[in-house]
């Protein structure tokens, strides 16, 4: 029945269906795509930071925050994008 029947809807009405209040529209609605880009952009750097950071920490200072080498390689060896 209906195996050869199209939806007859708009394009502009697909792509914002469901968008109208979410996180993704918010973060356009404050500044643009190009500031949620930026935006990123510095996490992933400050990220890449803190993970250097980490691995220059000596046994010592691992042991005072509870964190094992283990633990640290398990981060630092995470790509930048993943939290």
């Amino acid at each position: 029945m209906f195996k050869n029947q199209t939806l007859n809807v708009a394009p502009a009405a697909v792509m914002t269906a469901g968008t109208t209040g979410s996180a993704f529209a918010q973060k356009r609605a404050k500044g643009g795509v190009l500031h949620t880009l930026v935006a990123l952009l510095l996490t992933w750097e400050d990220r890449i930071g803190q993970r250097e950071s980490l691995r220059e920490l000596d046994d010592r200072a691992l042991a005072d925050m509870g964190i094992s080498r283990a633990d640290v390689h398990y981060e630092v060896e995470k790509p930048f994008w993943m939290a």
